[in-house]
């Protein structure tokens, strides 16, 4: 038998790995897909989550299954899918909170490692980013048992006994945490911050009476405007959002250099194939376009993105680099 020789072995070894490979793309997806939804069940990214794995059923023609994985401000669910085979079956909802918080914690660690924990992953590193799926403001809420009705009204009142106000969030290190700190610092008052596994049950100790503020989409407030459970104080955007004209934004109230945007993007393992990648960037891609998904999502106050996987990276790159500086800069740590 004729030997081959070393390195011609291993190129056939490797055109071997790549033709199975290949062959695995082309017949992707072959079982169900996973998409992790890194926080509690009822808020918006588990809606949006539900909403695209519904579609991705039906045009890729296997299960798509959402499975929330909370806990550390969406860090859990994030490291478990970065941890995962990099075969498409295992996706993560990747959210500006989690990048935050991923940010925040690096920081931490960074400056003084003896008593702050490693990230078990880095989300530029370890992850393939598939689309930026959209972006979206929040709105600044208070609770109806709050004897405020403008943004002046709450500074005013937190003023008059420091350290009394609070706000609830989606976990500490959270974009949502760390903007509503640094609405704190630009406002010159001080609240108390009470952090939940997820926004939905921040939403629901604020309605209760037992937390005064919160930053919340508009979708995610639903029907608690109207009813006046909730009221809102200012938006994060730079200009009013046609859904709520009558609520200005943080900016115009006195804020000028305040905005927060909050975005979604599904993300996997790094080193998943690209054909697997293109493929679902395509499904994705035209979910978001379908009549009934634009119409969700628009009425929640989200612009529609649908990236190509290489917009998303450089997003997530820019985005980390973003907050990097205002982690810097936070009095907050995660």
């Amino acid at each position: 038998m004729t030997k081959l020789h070393p390195i011609l072995r291993g190129l056939a070894v490797l055109a071997v790995a790549f033709a199975a490979l290949s062959a695995r793309a082309a017949d992707y997806p072959s079982q169900p897909i996973k998409i992790v939804v890194p926080w509690a069940p009822g808020g918006f990214t588990d809606v949006f989550g539900r909403i695209i794995a519904d579609k991705l059923t039906k045009s890729l023609g296997q299960p798509v299954i959402v499975e929330n994985k909370p806990g550390a401000s969406g860090g859990i669910g994030t490291e478990f899918v970065a941890r995962a085979a990099p075969d498409g079956y295992t996706l993560i909802l990747h959210t500006s909170d989690t990048l935050v918080w991923n940010v925040g914690m690096a920081d931490a660690y960074a400056s003084d490692p003896a008593t702050n924990q490693k990230p078990g992953y880095d989300p530029l590193r370890d992850l393939t980013h598939v689309t930026l799926m959209g972006t979206q403001p929040v709105l600044f809420l208070v609770g109806s048992h709050v004897p405020a009705n403008t943004l002046a009204d709450f500074v005013a009142m937190a003023k008059a006994k420091p350290g009394t106000a609070t706000y609830g969030s989606s976990g500490e290190g959270t974009a949502v945490h760390l903007a509503m700190e640094t609405f704190s610092t630009q406002a010159g008052i001080r609240m108390i911050h009470v952090p939940y596994k997820g926004i939905n049950p921040a939403l629901m100790d604020v309605l209760a009476g037992q937390v005064q503020a919160l930053f919340l989409s508009v979708q995610g407030a639903g029907g608690n405007i109207q009813s006046g459970k909730l009221k809102p104080l200012g938006i994060t955007s730079l200009k009013r959002s046609p859904l709520v004209p009558d609520v200005p934004t943080i900016a115009e109230s006195g804020y000028p250099d305040f905005q927060l945007t909050l975005w979604y993007e599904i993300a996997g393992p790094k080193g998943m194939p690209q054909d697997v990648v293109d493929k679902l960037n395509r499904a994705i891609k035209a979910a978001l376009a379908e009549p009934d998904v634009r119409e969700k999502l628009v009425t929640g106050n989200t612009t529609i993105v649908g990236s190509t996987p290489e917009e998303a990276r450089v997003f997530v790159v820019n985005e980390s680099t973003r907050w990097n500086a205002a982690v810097k800069n936070a009095k907050a740590k995660p």
